[in-house]
């Protein structure tokens, strides 16, 4: 997850923090739909293997203690791909440096 002394991650203290504009992250998609082993190859079906852009604009912590990042992302971009907007567990996100 986030360095949690970065002003990018969950806040230490608090259950919310919201941000405005959203922060750009990746989103680890094979994290966030853990599917098991491949059983076949088909190229035209959903990529949820793969690390996709996304933007955090806020954290919530979980009743159990878990923080979780409400995300809106692409699902398969360009190739007819669809947007998604959910929670994400903080573990399948990290922060996108747009200046590399």
């Amino acid at each position: 997850m986030f360095d949690s002394s970065t002003s990018d991650g969950p806040p230490e203290e608090k259950t919310f923090r919201g941000f405005r504009p959203p922060r750009k992250v990746w989103v680890d998609l094979s994290q966030l739909f853990p599917v098991g082993p491949p059983r076949a190859d088909i190229p035209e079906g959903l990529d949820l293997q793969a690390e996709v852009r996304g933007e955090l604009s806020m954290w919530k912590v979980s009743t159990t203690g878990y923080w979780f990042g409400w995300v809106q992302f692409m699902i398969n971009e360009g190739r007819g791909g669809a947007k998604a907007g959910q929670w994400v567990p903080g573990y399948a996100l990290r922060p996108r440096d747009e200046s590399l």
